[in-house]
């Protein structure tokens, strides 16, 4: 098409620019009529002009507008092909794609009618440059830039609501390169580690917040930035001095968006946490008015469970049944780390008299495994918490912690981690609300 319009274009341009051909193409004497016959063929070749700039770019792009299919670039990698997932690892610079159709990595549990793709939300700024949906096909096709970071794209119906959210961590990382397998335990249990947190770009010590990774509400599928700079809270656990810690997150246009610890909401369920993949869903807290032997007031958790969802569920993220589930966060080929049939932790081959403890970088380190302290994000209003004078995280293991054997009495419910702390707490095993936002590492799925 392109040929015959230049084709076309070239003769005529020879009409209008030789009086002679002109002439005799056009025998006409009169110069107004002349005139109108000129401008009648300029106006014809500017409109081939305009069809032919559009069919240039039909070429050029993927996707043309006004197509009903986009059609997927040749050179795209499909990060579903072989697994489908929440989170996907993905090379900067890169053109992605990846099945909308299930949920998680279910091959039975559709998402719903996708019509849509956006990007909820990146923390490296330009990180994602396009993405779009591939209809007939439902897969998401994104486009990435070449830098590293993290971002957090999502499906959507007709009326623009959240149907499904994956995590694209955007690095040139291969796990399969560096791959850390456990002493086998007293029961001859081993579990091979990715040796960083989720969505941690680097595991250097020296390369600080790089190292850090995302924070995870217990059995939620779906990340939140860990704290950027050192925070202070106050005791209600709201931020003060200006120091929040909080990462800049940036839309698909550049533009900043509100942080995560500003727009905490509660009482979760599981529905509401897909709906809402940015939204941190603390507890609170129930103030009886009632006093103890000691004194001191009697505050209940709200909900009484401490879960950050109602209701809880010990199996989110395959601590039942030792499967990888709908909800876990991790990449094709991996999961969250959960204690063996004897109940052994996947965390017991650290110790502290065998860590040693980085007070520059502010982590330990063993068997030249790097574990940095993160900071959390707290069960009670969804904001950073990272201390300057001894920061501290968990890692959380998807097997529920042990929870009071009065659960009428004492109806907290718990999940285990693994503690990072300067001290003798340091890689001791512990139980935490499921509110709380805690780091992850990735063991392989066998």
């Amino acid at each position: 098409m392109k040929n015959i319009i230049n084709i076309i274009w070239k003769f005529a341009i020879n009409i209008i620019t030789s009086h002679a051909i002109y002439q005799q193409l056009f025998p006409i004497n009169n110069i107004s009529m002349v005139k109108l016959m000129k401008c009648s063929i300029y106006a014809l070749l500017t409109s081939l002009t305009i069809s032919n700039t559009a069919c240039s770019n039909e070429d050029r792009e993927p996707n043309p507008p006004g197509t009903s299919e986009v059609t997927i670039p040749e050179d795209a990698v499909n990060l579903s092909e072989k697994e489908t997932a929440n989170c996907y690892i993905a090379f900067p610079g890169s053109v992605v794609t990846f099945s909308t159709r299930f949920k998680g990595n279910s091959t039975t549990l559709e998402t719903g009618n996708v019509t849509g793709i956006k990007l909820l939300w990146t923390d490296t700024k330009g990180l994602v440059t396009n993405l779009k949906l591939a209809t007939g096909s439902k897969q998401a096709i994104v486009w990435l830039d070449q830098h590293e970071g993290n971002a957090l794209v999502a499906a959507t119906d007709d009326s623009g609501n959240i149907l499904w959210s994956w995590h694209l961590w955007v690095t040139d990382y291969n796990p399969q390169n560096n791959i850390f397998t456990t002493p086998a335990n007293a029961n001859g249990t081993q579990w091979s580690f990715m040796d960083r947190n989720l969505g941690a770009l680097s595991a250097t010590p020296a390369d600080g917040y790089k190292t850090h990774g995302l924070l995870y509400q217990w059995g939620r599928k779906d990340p939140f930035p860990a704290p950027a700079n050192y925070t202070e809270l106050d005791d209600n656990y709201n931020y003060i001095s200006g120091k929040n810690g909080e990462v800049a997150l940036y839309d698909i246009e550049g533009n900043k968006l509100a942080s995560i610890g500003s727009s905490t909401q509660y009482h979760g369920t599981i529905d509401l946490s897909v709906a809402n993949p940015m939204t941190y869903f603390a507890m609170t807290y129930i103030h009886t008015g009632e006093m103890d032997e000691y004194g001191e007031e009697i505050v209940l958790n709200d909900p009484l469970t401490g879960d950050w969802t109602t209701p809880s569920n010990d199996d989110l993220w395959g601590g039942v049944s030792f499967k990888k589930s709908v909800y876990d966060p991790c990449p094709p080929g991996w999961k969250v780390p959960v204690c063996d049939a004897n109940g052994a932790t996947p965390y017991d081959w650290l110790s502290y008299t065998s860590m040693t403890w980085d007070n520059t970088n502010h982590g330990a380190i063993q068997n030249g495994q790097w574990f940095p302290a993160t900071g959390t994000r707290v069960y009670v209003s969804g904001g950073c918490d990272f201390t300057e004078a001894n920061p501290y995280s968990g890692l959380w293991i998807g097997t529920a912690g042990k929870a009071h054997a009065n659960l009428e009495l004492y109806p907290t419910l718990y999940g285990q981690y693994m503690f990072i702390i300067n001290g003798k707490r340091t890689f001791k095993v512990n139980k935490d609300r499921r509110s709380q936002g805690m780091s992850l590492r990735a063991v392989a799925d066998i």
